[in-house]
């Protein structure tokens, strides 16, 4: 199919479909998500292509939808702070198309838009239709688990069976009502507090939802979802751009679709499975995957310089990189890893052959520290300016090795020989599966050393994986560095099998040579029963590895059982080799049992006629844990799955349990967003989300601030920077004590004890408009109905204004 626009119209038109279905089915308004995927389409994604037609000039490329969807966010984040600036709303469906129009309207930027006839980008041109298809089917694909996974266990608004929500959820939609108010953040629940925190997800929120009233169901479901579909559509736009070819597209957006880590045991610690665990809980980490690709992609670009690095947009990758620092604040710090890793393989290549070139090191030497110190200083002003200060964050490198020997020794103390064994079992038993879907990476660097994909990704990986056990977080937050990573090892792992597959297919009598960049010119010979005949065994050699993959992790399930949360030996007494032993037989078997076969499959495809292409034993192995992964995939990809409405994990009616958050909550929420002004605080007795696991009130009760998208006196401050600062032996952030003590009892007093005094002098101080109390937190005084302007009260849950003092 050469380029008619057909693909990416179907494309879009799948996708569009695919969500909607999803969004709607689990709970979503139809009118609400109709109007998302128009603003999605319409202010995001087009303005988004043409941009990138503007930039990039030549023919229009399939890979340009891609890039579409990182340059449209960024255009409608730069939207949401010119906003800010002049202090008007600028709504992104308008914004979007203006864009558009503008770039249409002037005469040279219009003809590069349009593309010519350019030949030169001829490698990039077009799209066969089968790819188009395989694209389609891995959107839906990906759609399917976000519905299964995600969608169908989070409704858009709380229901009668459905009052129990992830803290996380609340705080990310009350963050971005802080940003619809404020150009520059603070921490929403206490007022006056510092944020230190990233929050472009929460600016792109805010810019896109309008008017705030949908604000829990765009932050928690509409736009992490999407955000996963633009994910796909960037992987298949870098994949090609690494290979040179549509298969590595393919094989880029197929890595992060269906691909998943084997787990072999149900127990703690199990392998990270980065998009389909996190997208919805840590919708600032989506973003900052997009961000983090496309700056990836750039950084290809600008570093390798092969012919289809022309398809990406290099000039943006300053915007991309500061995109990647204010999403996620573990991004950039592993792709620096990467680049560093990268320039000292290249430059090494180089230093080598230095009589050969001697101007190439120099060149080298200059390019890599540049880009190197362009991310160096996005990163040292990201921290400066948009989340200063740690965080909580501390390098504490031995906290892991410590836990892993008390996890798998069962005890906190061993022999010397012992400890050193658990530490080595527990890195394998849960780093080895969580990296084997990135094995790619090795064949791009077995097949092409001097080029430095495969190292940039590697590197990713090394940097996310080391910082994950040499830091520490209060909330764990450290294993983000990894959560960051992986996305990008995958799209990068996944194009490198890819570009493997294909020449392997195309290989015939002498060596295949891989190159960059390579063209699109059609590989069969012949006819198609021809070709068929000539890499029939080659196929079916590929069909068995992953066949044996899939069966080797069926049988290490079946005959090793490994169910609980830990080995069923630890439950009784035991030595420490038996611990040792109990951790790692799973892991062990599945090594054991995958390379053998791919061993097996190597020497019979050795015994060919047709030469081995470079990496085929690592890339046979890729291929068995692909498809011995499948089994994870399988159950959310099953037509016959019933999905019913979402309901809470545990009964939230028992004070001494957490708080519900019920529908009268979340509707005092909802008038507060239509009728107070976006600088009224509100006044709240939802501090504490119940108790913690140390019996101590939980201080991550976020949902005032969420769902009226205003700032609370004091609300839920577990997350505030200087309470995940505190270190002190014992005291776990969740439960540490708020840290003006006097300020909080005022403000229940309020609701337990108020007074004409006391509602006056918060009026007047704090900044006091509105009351939220929830009999579920405490006790509500009946005067508070005659001191204040008693706007509702239903289900426990009331709403007051307060009344000018001396009115």
């Amino acid at each position: 199919m050469r380029y008619r626009g057909l693909g990416e119209v179907g494309l879009l038109l799948v996708s569009g479909a695919a969500l909607l279905l999803a969004l709607t089915r689990t709970g979503s308004d139809a009118g609400m998500t109709l109007w998302w995927l128009a603003v999605v389409l319409v202010g995001v994604l087009a303005p988004g292509w043409v941009a990138v037609r503007a930039i990039r000039a030549g023919r229009v490329a399939a890979t340009d939808l891609g890039w579409a969807g990182p340059i449209g966010l960024v255009l409608a984040l730069l939207t949401w702070l010119l906003a800010h600036l002049v202090g008007q709303r600028l709504p992104t469906l308008v914004v979007g198309p203006l864009v558009a129009a503008v770039i249409l309207a002037v005469p040279a930027t219009r003809r590069r838009v349009l593309g010519g006839d350019d030949t030169a980008d001829e490698p990039a041109g077009s799209w066969p239709a089968a790819a188009w298809a395989t694209l389609a089917v891995l959107v839906l694909v990906a759609v399917r688990w976000l519905w299964v996974g995600g969608l169908a266990l989070m409704p858009p608004r709380p229901t009668a069976t459905y009052e129990l929500w992830n803290p996380d959820v609340l705080y990310q939609t009350a963050l971005t009502g802080e940003l619809r108010r404020e150009l520059v953040p603070g921490y929403p629940m206490v007022d006056g507090e510092p944020l230190g925190y990233h929050w472009f997800f929460h600016a792109l929120a805010a810019q896109l939802s309008g008017t705030g009233v949908d604000d829990l169901d765009v932050a928690t479901r509409l736009l992490p979802a999407t955000l996963v579909v633009i994910l796909l559509l960037l992987a298949a736009a870098v994949g090609h751009q690494v290979t040179g070819h549509w298969s590595g597209g393919v094989g880029a957006a197929a890595a992060l679709a269906v691909v998943r880590p084997i787990a072999v045991d149900t127990w703690v610690q199990p392998p990270i499975n980065a998009v389909p665990n996190y997208w919805q809980l840590s919708p600032t980490a989506a973003l900052g995957w997009v961000f983090g690709l496309a700056a990836v992609g750039t950084l290809l670009a600008v570093l390798r310089r092969a012919p289809s690095d022309r398809l990406a947009p290099a000039v943006l990758l300053p915007l991309f990189a500061v995109g990647a620092a204010g999403a996620k604040s573990a991004q950039l710090p592993v792709i620096i890893c990467g680049v560093g890793l990268a320039g000292l393989a290249v430059l090494v290549g180089h230093w080598r052959r230095r009589a050969e070139a001697p101007g190439r090191l120099r060149a080298s030497v200059l390019r890599y520290g540049l880009y190197l110190l362009l991310l160096a200083a996005v990163t040292g002003l990201a921290v400066l300016v948009l989340y200063p200060g740690s965080y909580g964050l501390r390098f504490t490198p031995s906290f892991w090795p410590q836990f892993e020997r008390t996890l798998v020794l069962g005890r906190s103390r061993g022999s010397t020989g012992a400890e050193i064994v658990a530490v080595v079992v527990g890195f394998v038993r849960r780093w080895a599966p969580t990296l084997f879907p990135t094995l790619g990476l090795l064949v791009l660097v077995r097949r092409r050393p001097g080029d430095p994909t495969g190292w940039l990704g590697i590197g990713v990986l090394v940097g996310g994986m080391l910082a994950a056990l040499t830091f520490r977080h209060p909330s764990g937050s450290q294993y983000y560095f990894a959560i960051a990573a992986l996305p990008i090892g995958y799209v990068l792992s996944g194009a490198g099998v890819a570009g493997w597959v294909r020449d392997e297919l195309a290989s015939r009598k002498g060596a295949v040579v891989p190159r960059a960049g390579a063209s699109d010119a059609a590989d069969a010979r012949g006819t198609w029963g021809e070709h068929w005949r000539r890499v029939r065994g080659r196929v079916l050699l590929v069909g068995a590895v992953a066949a044996g993959g899939l069966l080797v992790v069926l049988a290490v399930r079946r005959f090793l059982r490994s169910g609980g949360r830990r080995p069923s030996a630890l439950t009784r007494p035991h030595g420490e080799a038996e611990a040792i032993a109990a951790w790692f037989t799973p892991t062990l078997g599945l090594l054991v049992g995958l390379g053998l076969v791919v061993t097996a499959a190597w020497l019979v495809r050795r015994r060919s006629a047709v030469p081995l292409v470079r990496g085929t034993w690592v890339a046979l192995l890729a291929v068995a844990v692909a498809a011995g992964g499948a089994r994870a995939l399988a159950p959310t990809l099953s037509p016959f799955k019933s999905l019913r409405p979402a309901t809470s994990p545990t009964a939230a009616t028992d004070r001494a349990h957490r708080p519900a958050l019920t529908p009268a909550l979340f509707a005092a929420g909802q008038y507060l967003r239509q009728h107070a002004s976006p600088s009224d605080i509100v006044a709240t007795n939802r501090v504490f989300n119940g108790v913690s696991a140390s019996g101590k009130p939980d201080n991550r009760d976020f949902s005032v601030s969420a769902f009226s998208g205003l700032r609370t006196d004091v609300g839920g401050y577990g997350y505030a920077p200087r309470v995940l600062q505190l270190d002190e032996p014992g005291q776990t952030y969740v439960a540490a004590p708020f840290w003006d003590q006097p300020r909080l009892d005022a403000e229940l007093a309020l609701i337990k004890s108020p007074t004409a005094e006391n509602l006056a002098a918060a009026y007047r101080t704090r900044g006091v408009r509105w009351i939220v109390a929830d009999e579920r937190s405490g006790p509500v005084s009946p005067q508070l109905a005659s001191l204040t302007d008693l706007v509702s009260r239903s289900d426990g849950v009331w709403l007051a204004r307060l009344r000018t003092p001396g009115a």
